[in-house]
């Protein structure tokens, strides 16, 4: 028999913080109660609660056996999904392996019939917070979007991103500019876009790919 303590954050900036180091203090805490030797962690960095449970320990190379025991401090850091949260559940118990969540105890245990209600209502809830908190991401980025800022990955072609993080945004490129109105100018000849872009490789020099240059030029009108 294995007891795992599982210890999740879902940002970067979280890793340098207390909050890795309270939810081991906790797990060690809840190992004591029950008579259990703590024998591993599994430690998650920067992983979403949305990715289900057996991905994320399957990712570190842990396999559960029959018998082992997973200690978490809260159930926000198992799961943040209600059909996950449950629908883990239900397997780990039938895999006769336990889960121990901080506060409710053994949740896999049938016996422990208030533990079993608070962990349903709260993993309703823990879903409803975590569409919340993607619902404001989304409303942020679309407002960033509008005042011309970046949010994130690659500058559309004929743009380049400057600054960093929250003040990123997207300015005109003159040469990338220059080479979008040729492409233009090809697209409505009746060139393929592989074929406009090597004319644009070979004329400006700069290397595009086909994707790029139908994204381009969908927003130019064409």
């Amino acid at each position: 028999m294995t007891t795992y303590a599982y210890i999740r954050v879902s940002t970067a900036e979280q890793v340098d913080n207390s909050s890795m180091q309270e939810q081991r203090r906790q797990c060690k805490g809840n190992a004591i109660t029950h008579g259990l030797y703590l024998s591993n962690f599994i430690e998650d960095a920067a992983v979403s609660g949305a990715v289900p449970f057996f991905e994320r320990i399957e990712a570190k190379g842990v396999s559960l056996e029959p018998g082992d025991v997973v200690i978490v401090s809260k159930l926000d850091r198992f799961s943040r999904d209600a059909a996950d949260a449950l629908n883990t559940i239900k397997e780990l118990k039938d895999m006769g392996v336990k889960l121990i969540i901080n506060g409710h105890g053994d949740v896999t245990d049938d016996s422990n019939i208030m533990a079993r209600l608070m962990l349903e209502v709260m993993a309703v809830f823990a879903g409803h917070e975590r569409r919340v908190i993607k619902a404001r991401q989304k409303d942020g980025q679309a407002a960033k979007r509008a005042r011309g800022g970046h949010i994130g990955g690659s500058a559309k072609f004929g743009y380049r991103v400057e600054g960093r993080g929250h003040n990123a945004v997207l300015v005109q490129d003159e040469a990338q500019q220059a080479a979008l109105k040729d492409a233009l100018a090809f697209r409505r000849g009746g060139l393929s876009l592989r074929h406009i872009a090597t004319q644009i490789a070979l004329m400006h020099k700069i290397k595009v790919s086909h994707e790029a240059l139908r994204k381009a030029l969908i927003e130019a009108g064409l």
